[in-house]
């Protein structure tokens, strides 16, 4: 599993990744900001406090996380 190396939350709910094996990519979070799990994001302050951790996931609060896996995931479909 690729670890992330450095994270860039930018304005229009877009994450910039960089991935320790030097891939990067950038994940679109917009179209899921209508689901329950991720709708407080839409307040793109709140969304700017995400913080990586364990270079593995990003972490808002004890109860919203995104994982690098999901990412990864979702950037194959």
């Amino acid at each position: 599993m690729n670890k992330i190396l450095s994270i860039l939350l930018m304005d229009d709910h877009k994450i910039a990744v960089e991935l320790e094996n030097g891939s990067s990519f950038v994940y679109n979070l917009k179209p899921k900001l209508r689901t329950a799990r991720f709708a407080a994001l839409e307040d793109i302050e709140f969304f700017k406090t995400g913080r990586l951790v364990e270079k593995d996931y990003i972490r808002w609060n004890d109860s919203l996380m995104l994982y690098a896996y999901e990412m990864l995931d979702g950037m194959k479909k």
